[in-house]
């Protein structure tokens, strides 16, 4: 079933209030409006604000809402337009804002940049799953339990050299596994993403 009918029954569905509806919906849609979100306001709290904002609109309004087609357009124009007055609200909306949406190559299209920033997250899904294991769980260590060199090197029984090679090699695959003008600040947030939901925090 084409993924435009798949999002009509489930706004359908919503519309409803039915729950694993919306949930299904949440798990399609959420970690590509996040990063959408993140590449205008630039800040991960205020992403998943944004979004979380917009996902519960479609809930709570979804029977008065006027979506004539896919929810995906919709959904990325959502988000977009509320990052805008997010930035709008705190005065940020600036000369400088514009010119890094032409530095940036952000395409005219808010479904064209929901396309490409989702090709690019899963061009690092496929970097990520390409680690060597060490190299993995030194980057998940280092990345979410926030641990130094040093104690990554002990927990292991490794070198520090080892430490720092692996996550050199690690970083070094994800920068490969992004093309195009995307800054190299938006890579991080996305591999941060991913890791997060794909794979287990070690022990």
């Amino acid at each position: 079933m084409p993924d435009q009918d798949k999002d009509k029954e489930l706004f359908a569905a919503i519309c409803q209030k039915d729950q694993k509806a919306f949930e299904q919906l949440y798990r399609t849609h959420y970690r590509r409006l996040l990063v959408l979100a993140y590449q205008y306001v630039r800040n991960e709290e205020t992403a998943e604000e944004i979004v979380n904002d917009v996902l519960l609109k479609i809930w709570m309004e979804a029977p008065r809402l006027n979506i004539a087609h896919s929810l995906r357009p919709y959904l990325s124009r959502s988000v977009v337009n509320r990052s805008l007055n997010v930035i709008r609200q705190e005065n940020r909306l600036s000369a400088k804002f514009t010119q890094y949406q032409v530095n940036s190559g952000i395409p005219d299209s808010d479904e064209d940049e929901a396309a490409a920033l989702e090709e690019q997250l899963l061009q690092l899904e496929k970097a990520l799953e390409g680690l060597p294991p060490q190299c993995k769980k030194i980057l998940l260590m280092s990345k979410f339990e926030k641990c130094k060199q040093q104690e990554i090197a002990e927990r292991l029984n490794v070198s520090i050299k080892t430490v720092k090679n692996q996550l050199t090699i690690g970083y070094e695959k994800i920068r490969k596994a992004i093309s195009g003008n995307v800054a190299f600040s938006i890579i991080f947030f996305i591999a941060t993403i991913i890791l997060g939901l794909f794979y287990e925090m070690p022990v």
